[in-house]
């Protein structure tokens, strides 16, 4: 899939995404508006450049070694239970 961004030449629309992304166009908008997806806005139209989409969703996805073990996603928990 990362591939096939980094050769598109024609920027992406919010359905074309939404669907690569398996995601709804609501959700694909509101990680727009919250500025959490790279995107270009021309007028009130929405728009995503694929090249710059697929080194997005490299550095959004977790590599085995990268992954966090169960305990220190949470350290909280483990002082949260020794209170009680």
């Amino acid at each position: 899939m990362v591939n096939d961004l980094k050769a598109r030449k024609s920027a992406l629309t919010v359905r074309q995404l939404a669907e690569l992304l398996s995601l709804s166009e609501r959700e694909v908008y509101k990680l727009a508006a919250n500025n959490q997806i790279p995107h270009i806005r021309i007028g009130s139209s929405v728009r995503f450049d694929p090249p710059t989409i697929a080194v997005w969703l490299e550095t959004k996805t977790l590599t085995p070694a990268s992954r966090h073990s169960p305990s220190s996603v949470h350290p909280h928990r483990e002082r949260l239970s020794n209170i009680a």
